[in-house]
């Protein structure tokens, strides 16, 4: 019994290892694969894209002068930028104009430090009214400007806050990457 088992398994192991049948010598090269093909749109410059601008900024500029120095305040009011979000910057400096127009007439530049505040917040326009709420209302109160716009067409020439300060259009500042 044993014989006959060795025998049927040699047998079997001898019919599967030379009954495989021999590779070809020849390389069957798959067909090439189709891609899809996108279509690039062509490049177009900022300059030929015409928009509406909708980030508006309203500059509002003190100046005061004390003793031999010109203080001056910078308030920024920028809105329409990302849905109803709105951001105030306040930023002053002082420096002394004489200094200033020497250093410019010798070629060099008189650098002067400022002190700049982001209130970050909310917008709501209602009728000729523009609301702004800061985010810590804690810490800012709200402002209420009049909007004022040009006759015979509906742009914003300038606002008007409770104080009857007149901020008028300025550039909104490009964005900084820091260090």
């Amino acid at each position: 019994m044993k014989k006959i088992f060795l025998v049927i398994l040699i047998i079997s192991t001898h019919l599967f290892v030379f009954g495989q049948q021999k590779k070809s010598k020849k390389n069957t090269i798959p067909p090439p694969i189709k891609k899809k093909e996108y279509s690039i749109p062509e490049a177009i410059r900022i300059e030929d894209i015409v928009r509406e601008q909708t980030e508006k900024c309203f500059v509002y500029k003190i100046e005061e002068k004390k003793d031999s120095l010109l203080y001056v305040s910078n308030s920024l009011l920028e809105y329409g930028w990302a849905g109803d979000n709105a951001r105030m910057v306040i930023t002053s400096y002082h420096y002394d104009p004489v200094k200033k127009k020497e250093a410019e007439q010798k070629g060099y530049v008189l650098l002067e430090e400022k002190d700049m505040q982001f209130i970050n917040g909310s917008y709501k326009a209602e009728k000729n009214l523009l609301i702004f709420t800061p985010d810590k209302l804690e810490r800012f109160e709200k402002r209420i400007f009049r909007l004022v716009y040009r006759q015979k067409t509906k742009e914003i020439d300038y606002l008007e806050d409770e104080k009857s300060n007149k901020y008028v259009p300025g550039d909104c500042p490009e964005p900084v990457v820091g260090k």
